[in-house]
Parts: structure tokens; C-alpha cells; sequence
């Protein structure tokens, strides 16, 4: 296997499930393009968020222990294609996508995630971070987006902004209230009852907190910690990897940077 890529296993068992169904969730890659239609200006940003994010990417890696060698020692548009080129090879059903995939909304990003993730050949969800804007036409969109899968459900929510729109909320209790099991993507992990003093080490901008947030950022971690319908919940944002509780028994899976080749491979399966 190319050695930029680094494979993190997770299951989640659910009763009524059939077969095993496998998911690549990849977060922060913060891609940096320019491309033969850019200014020069535009060529420019690029160029100076790449330099900055080859520190930035290293000194994230170092605080959480994980690998960083001259393997991730690439720029973030060549390692995001080793990540598509992995996953055209071994076909999940889905790539899941938790946001800041773009370094920021530029006109050659956009281009880019255009190009290559319909071309990789596997469906993809994308939820916006909070280095981008609520819309990229035909990558990801407004409002809460639903993946139906054998027996459960895949919900996209946008908390780029440390909380979520009543609109949005009142969609997902609807979801919920028909009991169908759901994974629930956003990008800003949540600190709940059961995970709060964790998430907290972080600091303010790294958690949706469920008692400092304003009334939507509250009701939407209130949501995740009591809807029975809520099986797991995956983010990204603080550029390495957690695994925590929301409350027992209903984990937090917090994806390591896709800048390094941090794929988090999720297998869903029956008892």
C-alpha cells in the first residue's frame, strides 16, 4: 500500500443489518489548487496556504502521536488523489467526507472536487467545514442530506458555524422519529454529557458544546445524546484522531487529517 495512507478500523453492529457494509470517512484535506484558469493572485494563495498547511500538517500530527514522514511530505492536491485512487481501487459503498475539504471556497478548489470525486466511482456526502461555505454545486448542499443504506441511514448536518439552523434541527427529530438507525456526519466534533471534559482539552473552537452553545448548537447536541435513532456520529476539525462517547454507548468517531492520509474505514454490520 502506498505509504502516504494510513487505514484506521471501526465497526458499528446493528440488529437487522445484512452483510457487511464498509464506509471511508476522511476529514480536513484542505485541499490547495490552482489550476490553468486561476490569476495570478489565485496561484499565489495557493502556493502560500500549501507552505503554511506543510508546517501546520506536521505540528497537528506531532501533538497527537500520529505518523508524519516524508510520505506526507506532499502537497495536499497529490495526496487527496492517492486517497481517491485507494478508495476507486477498493470500492466502499460510500466516502464520507466531514468537511474543510477545501482550504477555503476558491474557484480552483471547486473545479478540483468537481473533477475528481465523481470520477473516483464511488458515492460520496460531503458536510461543509468551517473553512467553507454552506453550498459547492454538485459536491455538497444547503441543508440536511440522507444516505439510505440496507437497514440504516447515513445524515449529513452542517455545524460549521458551532451550531445548527431550527430548520435543519426540526429535520433531523423528523428523521429520527421514525427509529431508523442513523450515522450522523458533521464537521465540529459535539462535547456532551459523556465526553465533554475530552473535548474540552481542545478548547472553545474546537466543540459544538452542549452547555456554552447558543440554543441551536445546545439543541443539536441534546439530539445526538437522546434520539435512540442516533447509532454513531463522525467529524473531524481537530486534526487527530478521537474516539469518544457522547454518552455510553454511542461513540464519537473524530477523524484524523486527510492532509496525512488518514482514512477512517467504518464497516457496518449485523450481530
Amino acid at each position: 500500500m502506498d505509504p502516504y495512507l494510513r487505514i484506521l478500523d471501526n465497526e458499528l453492529i446493528l440488529p437487522g443489518v445484512r452483510g457487511r457494509h464498509v464506509f471511508f470517512h476522511i476529514s480536513d484535506t484542505h485541499i490547495c489548487s490552482s489550476d490553468d484558469l486561476s490569476t495570478a493572485e489565485e496561484r499565489e494563495n495557493a502556493a502560500k496556504w500549501e507552505s503554511n498547511w506543510m508546517r501546520g500538517k506536521g505540528s497537528f500530527a506531532h501533538s497527537f502521536g500520529e505518523p508524519f514522514t516524508d510520505a506526507q511530505r506532499i502537497t495536499t492536491v497529490e495526496g487527496f488523489g492517492k486517497i481517491l485512487a485507494f478508495a476507486a481501487e477498493e470500492k466502499p459503498e460510500a466516502l464520507l467526507l466531514t468537511g474543510d475539504n477545501l482550504e477555503c471556497m476558491h474557484p480552483a478548489g471547486e473545479r478540483f472536487l468537481r473533477r475528481t470525486l465523481p470520477s473516483c466511482g464511488v458515492p460520496f456526502l460531503c458536510v461543509p467545514g468551517n473553512h467553507e461555505s454552506e453550498t459547492c454545486a454538485g459536491i455538497w448542499e444547503p441543508g440536511v442530506r440522507v444516505m439510505e443504506s440496507d437497514g440504516f441511514r447515513i445524515v449529513a448536518v452542517d455545524d460549521r458555524r458551532q451550531t445548527v439552523s431550527e430548520e435543519d434541527l426540526d429535520r433531523l427529530e423528523s428523521l429520527a422519529a421514525d427509529g431508523i438507525p442513523m450515522i450522523v456526519l458533521y464537521h465540529i466534533p459535539a462535547a456532551a454529557s459523556g465526553n465533554r471534559e475530552q473535548m474540552r482539552r481542545f478548547g472553545v473552537y474546537f466543540s459544538v458544546d452542549g452547555e456554552r452553545a447558543d440554543e441551536g448548537g445546545r439543541r443539536f447536541v441534546r439530539f445526538l445524546e437522546t434520539a435512540p435513532a442516533v447509532k454513531m456520529t463522525l467529524c473531524g476539525h481537530i486534526h487527530g484522531y478521537s474516539d469518544t462517547e457522547l454518552v455510553p454507548g454511542k461513540r464519537q468517531i473524530t477523524a484524523s487529517q486527510g492532509m496525512i492520509g488518514f482514512i477512517h474505514r467504518l464497516t457496518v454490520r449485523g450481530e
